[in-house]
């Protein structure tokens, strides 16, 4: 019975302890509830408060939230439509194009792409040719492929519109539209050593750019090379070649009116035996250079010939090249080394200042003349075009008059020059020392050699007091290291 009590006792004291405890949190949670509810009250108050004084600002701030996430949704929605809009219209445009094609092929029209914005659409940025977008697309066509005119303007499915030269005589462009889609074919008038496309004489909506037919132009015939890759068109070979030539494409015409001058007043005929000494070497440096991917102009008396005399001056010695000196490289030294048609006699001042290349054919000499940039300008920094030399294609800058204006003055090139005629352009740039003048001077034999001999030490020695027994270097750059100069020399060279 004792121990029953015991234990009764000590399950009354441990109910009564638990009762304590949970009383004693219930009025905890009671507290911190109540707490709570005045903290929530004391908030809203607060926020009413707040409301009160910044109502306008909060009201704002709503909005502009609202604002952002409804253009958000919206914008997200019109990407999904514009994307299927445009897919949609890719689709009925290469619908369209294929339609033309397929046209065409049964014509047997072989269409060449000259389109300079498809070409790097398809490959320099390499994208697919069903994804592609644009209202016109321009391709060449041979002369010999304009008897399809008849059918296509007997072909009520398309819109037809021919573009004629200005007296009429020969058909330069031909415009074909179907459902929107229009294809451009520019007639290639083959020359001697390029293909002219003429300017077009329709009038096409102002939001119509052509690439072709905006001005004359021409296509080397070294880029008639086209192959036909898993396309229903040919493309050039060298697309990246093709493209750096169209940039140089525009075609200029001599002045006629000052070339029957020369011929009627001056009596100044052109030479034949001068054009055969001189075109074939000419022919040779423009396809080096062309190669090489390095920009030329005829420049000097040989830029005053084709301009004034439309062919060349009867007098003049040698024919003369500007380049730009910022692209030189030694690769233009090694073509030209032992060249059988026209090989490099002598490489004349520093490769970074006053570069020179004279060329020599046994016959004629042919000079090649580096422009430096002074500041933030240069001499000759026009930008280049394409006109013609007895049937050639040639670059000259784009504004040959501009260039001989500065070059002879004002209107002064437009007679003949007076024997004692006194260069106004002329600018002394530096003074070289001996070291300078030792590497300045370089000359070749014509099978590519260094010449060593006693006529070269004598070529480079005569403008210094220094006598050399070998000729230190032959890529007129002067060395790193120092220079321990040779002994004076004592005598008459």
């Amino acid at each position: 019975m004792l121990k029953n009590s015991s234990k009764i006792t000590r399950l009354k004291s441990s109910l009564s302890s638990s009762l304590e405890y949970n009383k004693q949190f219930y009025l905890f949670f009671k507290h911190t509830i109540q707490n709570c509810r005045q903290c929530e009250l004391v908030a809203l108050m607060d926020f009413i408060r707040l409301f009160k004084h910044h109502k306008f600002l909060i009201l704002f701030c709503g909005f502009i939230y609202s604002f952002v996430w409804f253009n958000n949704k919206i914008f997200e929605q019109s990407s999904k439509f514009d994307k299927t809009v445009t897919s949609y219209h890719a689709n009925i445009s290469i619908k369209n194009i294929y339609f033309i094609f397929e046209y065409l092929s049964k014509l047997q029209v072989n269409l060449l792409l000259i389109d300079p914005f498809l070409l790097d659409y398809l490959f320099i940025r390499q994208l697919p040719f069903r994804k592609f977008q644009k209202h016109l697309i321009t391709f060449g066509i041979t002369y010999d492929s304009i008897h399809i005119i008849n059918v296509l303007l007997s072909e009520k499915k398309f819109s037809v519109t021919i573009s004629r030269s200005f007296n009429n005589s020969s058909i330069d462009h031909i415009f074909i539209a179907y459902n929107q889609q229009l294809i451009h074919l520019a007639i290639l008038h083959e020359k001697k050593s390029y293909f002219l496309i003429r300017p077009t004489t329709v009038q096409l909506p102002i939001n119509i750019n052509l690439s072709y037919g905006d001005t004359a132009r021409v296509i080397e015939l070294t880029e008639k090379e086209f192959a036909k890759d898993q396309l229903p068109f040919y493309c050039p070979n060298n697309v990246l070649h093709f493209l750096w030539l169209y940039k140089r494409s525009e075609f200029l015409e001599c002045n006629r009116t000052l070339a029957n001058k020369m011929e009627n007043q001056f009596h100044i005929y052109q030479n034949r035996s001068q054009i055969n000494l001189v075109i074939l070497p000419m022919r040779n440096i423009n396809y080096i250079l062309n190669k090489l991917e390095k920009n030329y102009w005829l420049a000097g008396g040989t830029l005053l010939g084709w301009y004034r005399h439309c062919g060349f001056i009867p007098y003049t010695q040698d024919v003369d090249f500007g380049l730009f000196a910022e692209e030189y490289d030694e690769n233009i030294r090694k073509y030209f080394l032992g060249n059988p048609i026209v090989y490099l006699w002598g490489a004349l001042g520093l490769v970074n200042d006053s570069l020179e290349f004279r060329l020599f054919t046994g016959h004629y000499t042919f000079d090649l003349f580096w422009a430096y940039r002074e500041n933030d300008h240069r001499w000759c920094g026009y930008q280049l075009c394409s006109c013609d030399l007895f049937g050639y294609r040639f670059s000259i800058p784009c504004s040959p008059v501009d260039y001989l204006n500065n070059e002879y003055g004002y209107d002064l090139w437009k007679n003949p020059l007076e024997n004692n005629y006194k260069w106004i352009n002329i600018k002394y740039q530096s003074t070289w020392n001996d070291i300078s003048w030792m590497y300045a001077i370089r000359l070749y034999t014509s099978e590519g050699k260094l010449r060593q001999d006693k006529y070269a030490i004598n070529w480079i020695t005569k403008h210094f007091n220094y006598s050399l027994k070998r000729i230190p270097s032959y890529l007129n750059v002067l060395p790193n290291e120092p220079i321990t100069l040779p002994p004076v020399f004592i005598g008459e060279i």
